[in-house]
């Protein structure tokens, strides 16, 4: 299922991930770049308080959208290549697998194949009632007569 995030999330997120790199080590801040924390910290929402507890789990105090964020962070940044390229290569291989379950869910070989049901022709025989379309002015006629009762 394809989320839909709004600005507002977006913002919140941004508030919640500025939180979260606080607790991280130097090294770790360092290797993101400065433009990328400035665009969270002009884009947060500034109206949104959000206290990172590291006592509690990490799932249960961010938002799905955070999650993706720092996901990508990881990905981008803290990764050494090897495990960005594994990262990238299972990516691949659970789209392949998703699209081999959509092939079996929904075979492509019947899908122009003609069904029995299809092929009867339909000999029921509807009679079709021509409506003859009046002229404007016997229309315009027929209000008049209507409007005086002489219908």
């Amino acid at each position: 299922m394809i989320n839909i995030y709004t600005k507002e999330d977006y913002a919140k997120s941004y508030t919640q991930l500025l939180e979260i790199v606080k607790h991280l080590s130097y090294e770790d801040v360092k290797k993101i770049p400065k433009e990328k924390l400035l665009y969270y910290k002009k884009n947060k929402d500034i109206a949104y308080t959000y206290f990172y507890n590291p006592q509690l789990s990490f799932e249960e105090q961010t938002s799905k959208l955070t999650k993706i964020l720092i996901a990508n962070l990881y990905v981008d940044y803290w990764t050494t290549e090897e495990e960005r390229m594994e990262i990238k290569n299972n990516d691949k291989k659970e789209l392949y697998d998703r699209e081999i379950e959509k092939t079996k869910q929904y075979p492509v070989n019947n899908l122009f194949s003609r069904k029995k049901k299809a092929d009867k022709i339909n000999t029921t025989v509807t009679s079709i009632t021509v409506i003859k379309q009046k002229s404007i002015l016997s229309q315009i006629l027929y209000k008049i007569k209507k409007l005086f009762k002489l219908t």
